[in-house]
């Protein structure tokens, strides 16, 4: 049979044919079809993006992000009060074992999810919206939304060992990149587009606009820049949509600590050098973890569900780690749990954030080092009261002030640690002993490493962070090892996908 000589047709050719076709479709059908074409060239044309439109286009990824991230948050539970009602209920059965099985349930939901479609969706996103921003100038598949709302749901719904606004994070990034595709704007504002919907996700997660702003330019961009305001907008607009719809109070409502005697900031600063060797511990244990599982030979969809079986068990003995674990954290910080439970409840979220997301499980870091600061800060608290009890707080201030630390030495991000708990507690009574234990700890965190949890990935995909804007184009960027990486595409049939 002669071989045809004409060129095959490309998937986005078919994309572009098909739209072509649709469109004659519309505007026979339709006598509005061209007022509508007017206006989607408006939207996608390049309005030479001046600063009012860049801060309209903020508002409107604010607004989009902000009841995403109100969507999410309902969705998620939902499916926390199904699992522990219904489905626990059904598995009653099986007697105390029926909270081993839940998080294994939502694996085994969670994985083939994930593999069909989108990859991306796993473990905590962070470092895929990096990647994006490194590598391919800041798109990122629309479909990586719903997949992360659904999976990170299931996850942690389930009773996953896993935070929230890692999947806020990349919700927030991926409206961000659609939206800015869809106005056509050029690679660098696309970037910073990005950078707004993430920090919209984390403003909208602990009710914290600022300290979601400094998150996105101090984590995901690597510098300050002058899109800072775009970013501030964004963080804002969608905080305010949060607090319509899930109430003004802070995260965490904690007793008025504050700083006894000047001799316990000394305290404060051992705690945070221990914190900062434990912070790097838990980092090098989730990658860890992850290489486990990638070596494994098992079919990667069933991997979540063996990691939620792993964090079954120990939900079995110490339910306190169930989901992001913020019940717990405001136990510690009202001392409710003696410095043993402290102690321990500190190892085994390590073991079953680094078990939930290293398996493939869809969730964030943020909270859990939030969590693991709080029981390591509480523990050390304890022991030092019962040695000093004159002249230092309860334990609830060091919980307090561990959160902080341990998650600045996690993510090398001491500016986004400190407003964090600022904000999420409305409190700066504790501020100086904040400083103190977040300096400590992020000195020894620079020390042993240069990656924080989330640059790491990116360094042992190759890529480069922060991203050099003007390198771009010199030499094709290397692709991330094990991420669902396609040939460059249009903005709109990227968008569209």
């Amino acid at each position: 049979m002669p071989v045809s000589s004409a060129p095959q047709e490309t998937r986005w050719t078919r994309i572009a044919r098909k739209r072509r076709a649709l469109g004659r479709l519309g505007r026979r059908v339709s006598p509005l079809a061209p007022t509508f074409g007017l206006l989607r060239l408006w939207f996608r044309s390049a309005i030479s993006p001046t600063e009012q439109y860049l801060f309209a286009l903020s508002i409107v990824i604010g607004v989009l992000t902000g009841f995403g991230s109100v969507g999410f948050v309902k969705l998620l539970h939902v499916i926390s009060d199904f699992a522990q009602g219904s489905i626990a209920s059904a598995l009653g059965i099986f007697g105390p074992a029926n909270l081993v099985l839940l998080p294994a349930l939502g694996g085994l939901m969670v994985g083939p999810i994930i593999a069909r479609f989108a990859k991306e969706a796993k473990g905590h996103g962070v470092p895929e919206v990096m990647t994006a921003l490194a590598v391919r100038r800041g798109h990122i598949r629309t479909r990586v939304a719903f997949v992360k709302v659904i999976a990170s749901s299931l996850t942690i719904g389930f009773g996953g060992a896993a935070g929230r606004e890692g999947p806020m994070v990349q919700i927030g990034a991926t409206i961000g990149s659609m939206t800015a595709r869809l106005s056509n704007l050029p690679a660098h504002k696309v970037r910073a587009m990005v950078a707004c919907g993430a920090a919209g996700g984390v403003a909208a997660t602990f009710n914290a606009p600022i300290a979601g702003a400094i998150f996105a330019v101090e984590v995901l961009m690597g510098r300050i820049r002058t899109d800072f305001l775009h970013i501030l907008l964004t963080s804002l607009t969608s905080c305010l949509i949060a607090q319509t719809y899930l109430g003004k109070e802070p995260a965490f409502l904690v007793p008025n600590y504050e700083l006894v005697s000047p001799g316990e900031v000394g305290l404060y600063l051992i705690m945070g050098l221990l914190l900062g060797f434990a912070a790097i511990g838990y980092v090098r244990l989730l990658y860890w973890s992850e290489d486990f599982f990638d070596s494994w030979r098992f079919p990667d969809w069933l991997k979540p569900a063996i990691g939620g079986l792993m964090v079954g068990v120990l939900l079995r003995y110490y339910p306190q780690i169930y989901g992001s674990g913020f019940p717990a954290i405001k136990s510690a910080l009202w001392v409710e749990f003696p410095w043993e439970l402290l102690a321990v409840l500190f190892v085994v979220e390590m073991i079953g954030n680094c078990a939930t997301l290293g398996s493939g499980g869809s969730g964030g870091v943020f909270a859990p080092a939030l969590y693991m600061g709080a029981m390591a800060g509480g523990a050390f608290g304890s022991l030092a009261h019962v040695l000093y009890p004159a002249w230092t707080a309860g334990s609830g201030a060091y919980a307090l002030v561990g959160m902080a630390a341990f998650f600045a030495a996690t993510a090398k991000a001491p500016m986004t640690s400190i407003l964090i708990l600022f904000e999420m507690t409305d409190d700066a009574r504790i501020m100086l002993p904040l400083m103190a234990a977040t300096a400590a700890s992020v000195a020894v965190s620079n020390r042993l490493t240069p990656f924080s949890v989330y640059t790491l990935k990116l360094h042992n995909r190759g890529i480069s962070f922060p991203f050099d804007e003007r390198a771009e184009g010199r030499t094709p960027p290397k692709e991330p090892r094990g991420a669902d990486v396609t040939t460059p595409t249009p903005p709109l049939a990227e968008a569209i996908e």
